[in-house]
């Protein structure tokens, strides 16, 4: 007689998504749980059901609660900015997989926790390039003034860009060579995911990058153009407003750079891009100063005692906060909001006791 029970709640793509997150192969979940590579080949494409007794054996090699595998939650794949990213990297399409995944989960979770927090309005604009002939400069300096941005450096990038609504969330990009991706999906306000084991000069140009794709991505260009060139226009412009730079980028040198760095908070590489931009440089001169860079080590590293101040993002922190504080939820219950295990929850989500955001009533 049959008495394995069949379970029609749980879901297939969450299943993927766990292993996927967990950098696992079929072939690894097979060795672990004891499961043929076959079955849990037919599990994962939601051609037969998945057992209790499999999916307890999976919660544990996977390590994330029974909760985890019922979730409806619909699931999306790559963005546009995000493909492009793909197709430039190195690293092995199991890194990848595992990046996007934990990416896709964490926006879950967020989802999951927006659902009773009130942050604002997101004042984020979509612009398309060609509406202003790819001039992607102005459309910096356009959003500047939408957000009444004072002439001159930005003091805080993190500050500024939480405050139009986008959710700056620190993330393990592990060993692959990435600084950040931005995500915006229906019903959500824009995530900026960003590694922040990073220079903060770095830090702020990589959160720059990521709003440019949210300004001008939110659709495939239709004249070919190179997205990932228009985002650090876009950024370096929005840091550095040309008009108001170039005077102080005439005649410039490795020590100039230097004495700039902390006023603009952007790195002396960064500037003397700039520089290069605006024709201050030619060719010639630009691959001297390039070979001088690189003599000094700045290429690499910049001198610590140039960094601009930490920016610590607070949005998401705070919306954890208003679990804690005003809705009283313990770890516990934090735990069951997520559908992740304790000692997970505990390790990305509980790192503030600071709030001031709204409940939905």
């Amino acid at each position: 007689m049959e008495t394995t029970t069949k379970n029609e709640h749980y879901n297939y793509k969450m299943v993927v998504l766990a292993r996927e997150s967990r950098g696992l192969a079929q072939k690894d979940i097979a060795e672990l749980s004891g499961i043929s590579q076959g079955k849990i080949s037919k599990l994962e494409n939601g051609l037969i059901p998945i057992a209790d007794e499999e999916i307890q054996v999976l919660s544990s090699v996977m390590d994330y609660p029974l909760s985890f595998f019922k979730r409806t939650d619909r699931i999306y794949g790559v963005g546009i900015s995000e493909y492009f990213h793909r197709k430039r990297q190195s690293v092995s399409q199991k890194s990848l997989n595992k990046i996007y995944a934990k990416l896709e989960i964490r926006r879950i979770e967020i989802a999951a926790l927006l659902k009773s927090v009130d942050i604002g309005d997101v004042t984020v604009p979509a612009i398309d390039p060609e509406e202003y002939d790819n001039d992607i400069e102005t459309i910096a300096q356009v959003v500047r003034a939408n957000w009444r941005v004072p002439k001159g450096p930005i003091d805080n990038v993190v500050e500024l860009i939480e405050e139009a609504g986008a959710v700056l969330v620190p993330f393990d990009f592990e060993k692959a060579n990435v600084d950040g991706i931005s995500l915006w999906h229906p019903g959500m306000p824009p995530l900026i995911f960003v590694n922040f084991d990073r220079p903060m000069d770095r830090i702020r140009f990589t959160i720059c990058h990521e709003l440019g794709h949210l300004v001008l991505h939110r659709n495939m260009p239709s004249n070919g153009a190179d997205i990932e060139e228009q985002a650090d226009r876009f950024a370096s412009e929005f840091l550095m407003p040309a008009m108001e730079i170039a005077p102080l980028l005439r005649g410039v040198s490795i020590q100039k750079l230097a004495s700039l760095k902390p006023y603009w908070k952007t790195s002396m590489s960064s500037m003397l891009k700039k520089s290069i931009d605006l024709g201050y440089v030619n060719e010639r001169n630009a691959r001297y100063f390039w070979m001088q860079m690189n003599k000094l080590g700045y290429r690499t590293t910049e001198p610590p005692e140039l960094s601009p101040p930490i920016e610590k993002p607070q949005l998401l922190d705070d919306i954890v906060s208003v679990y804690q504080n005003d809705f009283k939820y313990s770890v516990s219950d934090i735990c069951k909001v997520l559908s992740l295990n304790y000692n997970e929850v505990k390790h990305l989500y509980f790192k503030s006791d600071n709030n001031h955001l709204r409940l939905i009533k």
